[in-house]
């Protein structure tokens, strides 16, 4: 358990470090595409503009906007996963607590002994239901046992 736990936070540090990436990556480049957006806004609205340059200025405001969203997509995954490694490790831990506490109280122990108990009794459970039928048949056949009674 001990060796998933380091790698588990391992994959911790790697996805901060990512989210980190990522957040900054965005922050940099929001101002500029915004920058850009609103010059395509620009263009797309001036009356001088040509139908070539308004095509050209829908698609660079596409790309800028779908750049965004891409980036935004990959920080919002990068939180999920982050999120989602810490729960692991929350529960992780939450299991060995509760496996130390098992162990501590003696109750893994005691749960081995019950276990051992149970199929001592399923045994003699048998053994009692063979010596009912063996009883049974005895007294079905005890006339033809006269010499026994």
């Amino acid at each position: 358990m001990r060796g998933e736990s380091r790698d588990l936070d391992e994959i911790l540090r790697l996805l901060e470090k990512a989210t980190k990436r990522a957040q900054r990556t965005l922050d940099e480049e929001r101002p500029s595409a915004h920058a850009l957006i609103d010059a395509y806004e620009k263009t797309l609205k001036s009356t001088e503009s040509s139908k070539a340059q308004k095509t050209r200025a829908t698609l660079g405001r596409m790309i800028e906007y779908d750049r965004l969203e891409r980036l935004s997509s990959q920080l919002s995954l990068l939180y999920i996963l982050q999120m989602f490694a810490f729960k692991v490790k929350i529960l992780q831990i939450s299991h060995e607590d509760i496996k130390a506490q098992l162990a501590k109280s003696g109750f893994l122990e005691k749960t081995k002994d019950i276990e051992g108990i149970k199929k001592n009794i399923d045994t003699l459970t048998i053994l009692l239901e063979a010596q009912y039928e063996a009883m049974k048949r005895i007294g079905e056949n005890r006339r033809d046992l006269s010499y026994v009674t």
